[in-house]
């Protein structure tokens, strides 16, 4: 990139940062990561795409308050890197930024993701992906991030035929206002006064609904699937649901597993194990979003299918935002550092 800038608060030459949406559960997730796993950050800037006020929205980076203004293009030559972390949608006006202007950009917002030629990369299954990218990247859906993080060792070492998947989203997957909703939702059912829809469509509280009813088609579940399909590599059928549940934090899934006949319930035991990300829970009681909301780690417990021979059942939890697209999000920037496409002139 090759420029020149000046360094504020943060380390001594740096890595220019830009941080989209940092008052988002999703950005408030990236700023915790950047700090526990010391990226080096130098000068850090923060804007907010919803911002209406001309001077902007008070916002903070490492207890240091800061302004979170307006996008703006003309300070973009001076950035090395950029995380995009607002709702759904909300990077689509600068997708186009770091062609543009010279810097590397992570998507975090699903909006990339649809996107024909952009590279969408988990930083522990497609690294290859990263080779030679120094523009815009895309984080997975964190469904697919789950999905390619358990099926991935699957794929290598045992031959499964096709697997089956239904995930329970929370309501923090529409950020402060899916769980302000939810929240507002129970107290009105509890009390029998109205309740607002505007995040889910209908009553989430006390309630289960297809993912397809609340945001009106299976494009999410095609996007999902297609999207795990293409990270591990399409090995076999993947079909995947999604549903909404009246949970505030962590996906819960299930996951069907047709296997060869070479394979064995014991393989893919012995093969989940052995992955570091994943935590194996033993005996009857399962894992839960209420206990682990807030752990570290994909929990998975495994069942044989007593119906189907050489197929088994897979019962996982996962904090979508300890353990999710943020943490992957900067992974990947520490890959782009190390790969030397960040900060060149720092």
């Amino acid at each position: 990139m090759g420029r020149s800038k000046p360094m504020a608060a943060g380390e001594p030459g740096g890595i220019s940062v830009a941080l989209f949406d940092s008052s988002t559960l999703v950005g408030k997730s990236v700023k915790a990561q950047l700090r526990a796993r010391r990226f080096p950050v130098g000068r850090i800037r923060a804007f907010d795409t919803g911002a209406v006020e001309e001077g902007g929205n008070l916002t903070d980076f490492d207890g240091q308050a800061m302004l979170a203004m307006r996008p703006d293009a003309d300070v973009m030559e001076y950035v090395d890197l950029a995380f995009y972390c607002g709702a759904s949608g909300t990077a689509g006006p600068y997708l186009d930024w770091p062609g543009r202007f010279g810097f590397a950009a992570i998507d975090l917002t699903q909006t990339a993701n649809r996107k024909d030629g952009t590279k969408v990369v988990h930083p522990e299954v497609n690294p290859e992906n990263l080779r030679g990218e120094t523009g815009l990247l895309a984080v997975p859906h964190p469904v697919s991030l789950f999905l390619s993080t358990l099926l991935a060792p699957l794929a290598r070492t045992v031959r499964v035929q096709e697997a089956v998947s239904v995930v329970l989203q929370p309501a923090s997957e529409k950020g402060d206002e899916g769980i302000e909703e939810l929240y507002r939702q129970t107290v009105g059912v509890l009390n029998f006064t109205e309740v607002p829809k505007e995040q889910f469509g209908s009553v989430l509280a006390f309630n289960v609904m297809p993912d397809s009813a609340a945001d009106g088609g299976r494009a999410g579940e095609e996007l999902v699937a297609r999207e795990t399909a293409a990270i591990l590599g399409k090995p076999f059928p993947l079909t995947v649901r999604l549903l909404r549940g009246p949970v505030f934090h962590c996906h819960a899934f299930y996951v069907w597993l047709r296997l060869s006949q070479e394979a064995s319930p014991s393989a893919v035991q012995q093969t989940l194990a052995a992955e570091k990300r994943l935590r194996i829970v033993e005996g009857k009681a399962a894992p839960t979003p209420a206990e682990l909301a807030g752990r570290e780690g994909i929990h998975v417990q495994i069942r044989p299918d007593a119906a189907v021979p050489n197929s088994v059942w897979l019962w996982g939890v996962a904090d979508n935002l300890v353990d999710g697209t943020a943490l992957s999000a900067v992974r990947l920037a520490e890959m782009l550092l190390q790969a030397g496409a960040l900060g060149k002139s720092a």
